[in-house]
């Protein structure tokens, strides 16, 4: 069994569309969907590694989706542990941080952020400086 990762869903998104999407992959035997991402099981690792390969950035229902294999393991992806990932934006384990790659703490290890009252002020950058708001503020 494999499982693979779907993000940058649009809302909208069912079961039976992913069943659709990933149709001609082999045999799949689970698929679950949340807001925004959603996972499909297949019952052969071959299966998931041709529709990681073959998915990844196509259209799903007028969106461009990120397919990729699955981190960790079910049981602490379900019980909301998770790692970094790709994706950008969101609320999704795998959505946090920039492009394809890792990133971010493992959850099950330090648990889910918590905002406290420090707060970092940064002043005098530069115009070239990039930067971005991570989720955590």
């Amino acid at each position: 069994m494999a499982r693979v990762y779907v993000g940058r869903l649009g809302y909208d998104v069912r079961e039976r569309d992913l069943e659709r999407f990933f149709r001609g992959f082999g045999r799949i035997r689970e698929i679950n969907v949340k807001n925004g991402f959603g996972f499909v099981e297949f019952e052969d690792t071959r299966d998931a590694d041709d529709a990681v390969y073959e998915m990844n950035g196509r259209d799903l229902l007028g969106e461009r989706v990120l397919v990729e294999h699955a981190r960790g393991s079910r049981g602490a992806r379900y019980s909301g542990g998770g790692g970094g990932g790709g994706g950008g934006g969101g609320s999704a384990p795998y959505m946090r941080g920039g492009g394809g790659g890792g990133g971010g703490r493992p959850r099950d290890k330090y648990g889910p952020p918590v905002r406290t009252d420090y707060r970092l002020i940064v002043e005098n950058l530069s115009s070239r400086t990039s930067w971005q708001l991570d989720s955590y503020c």
